[in-house]
């Protein structure tokens, strides 16, 4: 499967994609500072089991989010956790090649996958968790009109202190792709 956006494009990601630099991703405290991945060593083998397991799980869609400029793969998004009988789903992803920070990939990703959701998936609700401290992410989906719905205070352990979450979501009959940037 390969959804396409202006400057991106996001493909199924394969057991092949799971290369040495996406290990060094995972690995790097600066990029996986709000994954869970964090916690513990990534290697291809651990990386390469997630994709394949995920995969073949009917409830989520993992993707690699590719430049189209030049191919290069700079990182992973993810509609999970999808209940059919409720119409839901979780968005997740990280921009892991650090020259492509700052670029507003993360948030065409959004906008791409919240469209994927509602349009292709049918859902009513999509969601998403995120660290306080995560405010490009944050602020990403709250431009695309995600909606804050709850704060867990310290919910998380981050580099040895307690750290809240947020909780956003959107419902189908608020989304517009219209006024959605691609």
């Amino acid at each position: 499967m390969r959804l396409e956006t202006n400057r991106l494009y996001l493909r199924t990601l394969a057991v092949e994609d799971a290369s040495q630099q996406y290990v060094n991703w995972l690995n790097d405290h600066e990029i996986n500072q709000f994954l869970e991945t964090r916690h513990s060593i990534q290697t291809i083998i651990s990386c390469r089991k997630f994709i394949d397991e995920t995969n073949k799980d009917k409830n989520s869609h993992l993707f690699g989010i590719f430049n189209k400029t030049n191919n290069q793969h700079i990182g992973n998004a993810k509609i999970g956790f999808i209940n059919k009988q409720h119409g839901t789903g979780e968005i997740s992803l990280f921009i892991g090649e650090k020259s492509s920070w700052g670029k507003g990939y993360g948030k065409e990703t959004i906008c791409c996958l919240t469209q994927y959701g509602f349009e292709s998936l049918g859902l009513a609700r999509i969601e998403a968790g995120i660290y306080e401290k995560n405010t490009a992410s944050l602020q990403a989906f709250l431009s695309l009109g995600y909606s804050v719905e709850g704060f867990f205070r310290k919910k998380y352990l981050s580099k040895g202190n307690r750290c809240g979450g947020f909780w956003l979501g959107m419902l189908r009959e608020e989304f517009k792709s219209e006024d959605l940037e691609h």
